[in-house]
C-alpha cells in the first residue's frame, strides 16, 4: 500500500531565488505545457552522464572541454529546476515524480565530484574516497532527515551552491595562468586538492547540523556512516581512483534508494547491507594477486540492487507515468 503523497520542502538556498529568477523562470516559458515533469528530469539528466563522458575521454575536446562540461552542467541545473516547476503549474506533482528526480540526483552527487576530479587530474584514490565519501555522507543525511520527519531540507550553503562552485571552478581554469595555479603544490597537494578539502569542511558541518537536529538517529544510518568510511578505506587500497568513485557511488544510491522507498511507499527503514563492506574487508586481509574479478563482482551486485529498488519504488507508482500531460480546461 503507498502511503498518501504530500511533497514538504525547506529550501533556504542563497543561490536558488535569484538562480530561478532570472534563468529558470525565463527558461520556462520555452516548456510546452504539456510535457511531463518526468521527462524533462531524465532529459537534463543526459548532460550530466555526457559531461561525465567528456572528462573521462579528456582528449575528445582538450581544454574546450573546462567550457562545454561546465555549460552542460548549467542546463542540467536548470532543467533540475523545471522539473519541480513544471509539475507544480501543471498540478502533475506525484511521488513518482519526487524518486526520480531525486534518485538520479544521488547518483549525479557522485559524478559531479569525479568530474572535477578527472578534469584536474586528481587520482589520489585515497583522497577520492574522502571527498566523494563526505560529499555522500552529508547527502545521505538529507534524505535520512526526510524518511524520518517527512521534510526535505536543503541548507543556506547546499548542493546548489556546490555545483556552482564546481562551475565556476572549471571557467575559471580555462585561462592557462589559472589551471596552472590549480596545480601548483603547497603542503604536499595541489591547490585545487585544497579548494576540494575546504569544500569538504561545509558538507561535514551539513552532516554534523542535520544528525544533531535529529532526535531519532537509529542503526540503519550509523551502520552506513561506518559502512561508508570502510568501503572508502578498503577500496581506495586495492582500486584505481574511478573504480572507487564507482563503488561509494552505487552503495550510496542504493541506501538513498531504500531511504525514498521507505518514505514514499511503505514507510519502512531498511539497511544499507552489509554484503559490500564485509567483502572488501575480507579481500583487504587476503592474499590474493588481483582484485580484479571482485571489482566486477561488487559492481554487479550494487548495480542489482540499485535495479531493484528502482523497480520496487516505481512499480506502484507507475500509474503516474504520462508521455503526455492530459489537457485541462486552462490549456485548451
Amino acid at each position: 500500500m503507498v502511503q498518501e503523497y504530500s511533497y514538504r520542502c525547506k529550501d533556504y538556498s542563497l543561490l536558488t531565488p535569484p538562480f530561478k529568477k532570472w534563468i529558470v523562470q525565463p527558461a520556462y516559458k520555452l516548456i510546452p505545457r504539456g510535457l511531463p515533469a518526468n521527462l524533462i528530469t531524465i532529459f537534463s539528466n543526459l548532460f550530466v552522464y555526457a559531461s561525465l563522458y567528456l572528462a573521462y575521454n579528456k582528449e575528445l575536446l582538450g581544454t574546450i572541454n573546462l567550457l562545454v562540461i561546465p555549460l552542460f552542467i548549467l542546463l542540467y541545473l536548470v532543467g533540475d529546476h523545471l522539473d519541480g516547476m513544471q509539475a507544480k503549474n501543471t498540478d502533475t506533482g506525484s511521488a513518482l515524480g519526487e524518486f526520480c528526480d531525486h534518485y538520479l540526483d544521488s547518483f549525479n552527487n557522485g559524478i559531479l565530484m569525479i568530474i572535477i576530479l578527472l578534469l584536474f587530474d586528481i587520482s589520489n584514490p585515497y583522497l577520492v574516497a574522502a571527498l566523494i565519501g563526505i560529499s555522500y555522507m552529508a547527502h545521505t543525511v538529507v534524505f535520512y532527515e526526510q524518511f524520518k520527519t517527512g521534510w526535505l531540507i536543503f541548507e543556506k550553503i547546499g548542493s546548489l551552491e556546490a555545483v556552482f562552485l564546481t562551475i565556476v571552478l572549471m571557467l575559471l581554469a580555462y585561462v592557462p595562468s589559472v589551471y596552472l595555479l590549480y596545480q601548483m603544490e603547497w603542503g604536499g597537494f595541489t591547490i585545487i586538492e585544497w579548494i576540494m578539502m575546504m569544500s569538504a569542511i561545509g558538507a561535514v558541518g551539513t552532516l554534523i547540523k542535520t544528525v544533531k537536529r535529529l532526535n531519532d538517529v537509529t542503526y540503519g544510518f550509523w551502520l552506513y556512516l561506518v559502512s561508508i568510511l570502510v568501503i572508502g578505506y578498503m577500496s581506495a587500497a586495492m582500486f584505481s581512483a574511478f573504480v572507487v568513485f564507482i563503488i561509494l557511488t552505487l552503495y550510496s544510491s542504493v541506501y538513498i534508494g531504500r531511504l525514498m522507498q521507505g518514505h514514499l511507499i511503505d514507510g519502512i527503514e531498511r539497511s544499507p547491507g552489509l554484503f559490500t563492506p564485509m567483502l572488501l574487508i575480507v579481500l583487504y586481509f587476503a592474499d590474493f594477486n588481483s582484485w580484479t574479478d571482485f571489482r566486477i563482482v561488487i559492481g554487479a551486485y550494487l548495480t542489482l540492487n540499485v535495479l531493484i529498488v528502482i523497480y520496487k519504488t516505481t512499480k506502484p507508482l507507475s500509474q503516474y507515468w504520462v508521455w503526455w500531460n492530459p489537457k485541462t480546461n486552462e490549456s485548451k
